[in-house]
């Protein structure tokens, strides 16, 4: 995790300009998984968010009834999210920003705390797979018998095995990400750059200022792999989609794809 806590603890103030640029697309998220909750009866629940960056999905959520309690590992970030909370107006116990880490749950929830968890803009692969089955186990705790998990945008390794080499990039008003990858088949894993660049200037004609690069290593999963360690942490996989705001059925080349679990 050394290079994750580089990039969304050391460098939390650049992160949070990405996490700025998303503000709208966590916003159509929150709507997409309301919609999902409520038709497994869980509208307005108890909701862990996880990792919650600036809460750009948990106060969503909460302006849409819902009490949520978001937990990132990065101070800056937390802050950031608390203090958007209290820009909105949320009523008290709306929302509630914790630091700490995803990987122990466990220790810092009693069980049953909640009636779904999310990972959503995912951090599944940052770490190790033991981390990763941790993760999967202590939310299982934490969530009542019933509830859900949601888990999305996780990139798919039945797609990144047909296209090994890729250039992404992610821009907002103020940054553009460039992220370059190459694929490690026989670890499956994802590794590459991350470069930040801030805009400045006028929009016509803007120019780029470099402001930092990062290597980032990412083990990457097939849609069966992840159910089989969902499956194995004491999840009922029900189905996997693209994402929650298709909900289009999952497939070979779709380039990220969601899942969605009940605890039993």
């Amino acid at each position: 995790m050394d290079w994750a806590k580089n990039v969304f603890v050391r460098n939390a103030k650049l992160y949070q300009l990405v996490l700025e640029g998303l503000w709208e697309r966590g916003e159509e998220d929150a709507v997409a998984i309301s919609s999902y909750l409520s038709q497994e009866g869980l509208k307005g629940c108890k909701i862990l968010d996880v990792p919650c960056g600036i809460g750009r999905l948990a106060i969503p959520l909460a302006r849409l009834g819902f009490e949520v309690t978001g937990l990132d590992l990065s101070p800056h970030l937390v802050g950031v999210a608390n203090r958007k909370a209290d820009g909105f107006k949320l009523t008290a116990g709306r929302t509630n920003f914790l630091v700490g880490d995803m990987r122990e749950l466990g220790s810092m929830f009693p069980p049953s705390s909640f009636d779904a968890v999310l990972n959503v803009f995912t951090s599944i692969g940052y770490g190790t797979e033991e981390d990763d089955l941790r993760f999967f186990r202590d939310a299982q705790a934490v969530t009542r018998r019933g509830g859900s998990l949601l888990v999305s945008g996780l990139r798919n390794r039945d797609y990144i095995v047909r296209n090994p080499s890729q250039n992404v990039y992610e821009e907002s008003d103020k940054l553009l990400v460039l992220d370059n990858y190459s694929f490690d088949q026989s670890r499956s894993r994802e590794k590459g750059l991350w470069r930040f660049y801030l805009k400045r200037g006028a929009k016509s004609g803007e120019a780029l200022t470099f402001a930092g690069e990062f290597p980032v290593d990412i083990r990457v999963y097939s849609p069966h792999e992840l159910v089989a360690r969902l499956e194995a942490s004491g999840w009922s996989v029900k189905e996997t989609f693209e994402s929650f705001v298709t909900r289009s059925p999952c497939r070979a080349d779709s380039p990220v794809y969601a899942v969605a679990a009940k605890a039993v």
